[in-house]
C-alpha cells in the first residue's frame, strides 16, 4: 500500500483486522522480514509493517533522516490512520524508534526485539575512535590523498555502512550515535523484552539494561540464537509473541 510522508513514497502492508499493531524492521531489511509474524498475528490483530524510508520498496531522504524523522513517520502513520494505542513492535534499529515513540505516546503494548539504541560499554573508546576516524578522514580529503581516504572508510566503516548510499550513509552515521537511556524512565506502558543470547549486533547486556529501566518491563531470553530470532527461530518466536498480546 502507498503512502507520502514529508514529500516521499512509503510503502507499507496491512494485514488481519482487530487491535492495532505496527511493525518497525531493522536496518539493511524491510518489512518482508515480518511476513510470518503477520501470518501469525492477522487472525486476531490488524497488522501493519512499513518499508522504513531507505529500505524495501520505501524511497530514501533527499539529503539524510535523524531518529526523529523516523519517529514523526510512525507518529503521523498513528495519526492518519486513527490507530488508538496500537501494539509497537521494533527489532533493532526499529527499536530505536519504538523506545522514542513509547517514550512520547500512550501505547497498548510495547515489545522490544533484539534492540539497539543503548549506550556500547566502552563509550569512551568508541568515541575516541570515532573522532580519530573523523580527523583523518578530514585530512585525507583536504591533502587529496584519495587512495588512503577510500581506504580509511572501507577499514573502519561497517558492512552496512559501505552498502548503504550517500543519503543512507548520513542517516546511518546521524542515528547511531543517539542513545536511548533517557528515554527508558519515560516508558510506563507495559513491554517485552526479547532477545537472542547469541547476538553479536545488540549484545545480551543490553537487554539486562532494558529490563532495569523500564519499570514495567519483562525478558524472555532464547538460547542460541542471534540478532534475528523472528527468522531463526520463528515458530517459538510468533508463539512468544502471540502468547504475550493475549494476556490481559
Amino acid at each position: 500500500m502507498d503512502y507520502i510522508y514529508q514529500d516521499k513514497y512509503v510503502y507499507f502492508k496491512k494485514e488481519g483486522s482487530g487491535s492495532p499493531m505496527i511493525l518497525l524492521h531493522g536496518w539493511g531489511v524491510d518489512s518482508s522480514c515480518f511476513d510470518d509474524l503477520m501470518d501469525s498475528l492477522k487472525e486476531k490483530y490488524q497488522v501493519f509493517a512499513i518499508d522504513l524510508p531507505g529500505f524495501g520498496k520505501s524511497v530514501e531522504p533527499s539529503d539524510y533522516y535523524v531518529l526523529e524523522d523516523y519517529v514523526g513517520l510512525v507518529e503521523q502513520f498513528v495519526n492518519d490512520k486513527k490507530l488508538a494505542n496500537p501494539i509497537i513492535l521494533g527489532h533493532s534499529f526499529g527499536g530505536r524508534i519504538a523506545i522514542r515513540y513509547a517514550s512520547r505516546h500512550q501505547v497498548s503494548k510495547l515489545i522490544l526485539v533484539d534492540s539497539a539504541g543503548m549506550k556500547p560499554k566502552n563509550y569512551v573508546k568508541v568515541k575516541l575512535k570515532i573522532m580519530i576516524y573523523k580527523l583523518k578522514k578530514k585530512w585525507y580529503k583536504l591533502t587529496k590523498n584519495v587512495v588512503k581516504y577510500h581506504a580509511l572508510i572501507q577499514k573502519s566503516g561497517s558492512i552496512d555502512y559501505q552498502n548503504a548510499s550517500i543519503p543512507m550513509k548520513k542517516t546511518l552515521s546521524k542515528v547511531v550515535g543517539e542513545y536511548l537511556e533517557k528515554d527508558l524512565k519515560k516508558i510506563k506502558h507495559e513491554t517485552l523484552i526479547i532477545w537472542g543470547k547469541n547476538d553479536q549486533e545488540t549484545p545480551y547486556r543490553d537487554a539486562l539494561k532494558l529490563k532495569r529501566k523500564i519499570k514495567n518491563s519483562g525478558l524472555v531470553s532464547l538460547d542460541g540464537v542471534g540478532h534475528f530470532p523472528f527468522i531463526e527461530t520463528k515458530r517459538i518466536f510468533n508463539k512468544i509473541v502471540r502468547e504475550y498480546l493475549e494476556v490481559k
